[in-house]
């Protein structure tokens, strides 16, 4: 599955991360890494962009991102 699959408070694990370099190297500045825990923390009216819980930190991922990431599920995280 990937990240944009994602329903909001749904927790998952990173398992991997595709996608040009450009949005690779972007995405581990942000501290998106494989084997981070990382959760849906809200969704915009439209659905896009969306906001994700990454440590103590969120990030704000425009779903045309998302889907190059791919997750593990680890449940409900409310």
């Amino acid at each position: 599955m990937t990240l944009d699959s994602l329903t909001r408070g749904q927790r998952c694990e990173i398992l991997n991360i595709a996608g040009p370099d450009a949005l690779r190297q972007r995405l581990a500045t942000l501290g998106v890494l494989r084997g981070q825990s990382i959760q849906l923390a809200a969704v915009s009216p439209w659905g896009n962009p969306r906001v994700y819980r990454l440590g103590r930190q969120q990030i704000c991922l425009r779903n045309e991102e998302a889907v190059y990431i791919t997750v593990t599920d680890q449940g409900n995280g409310r």
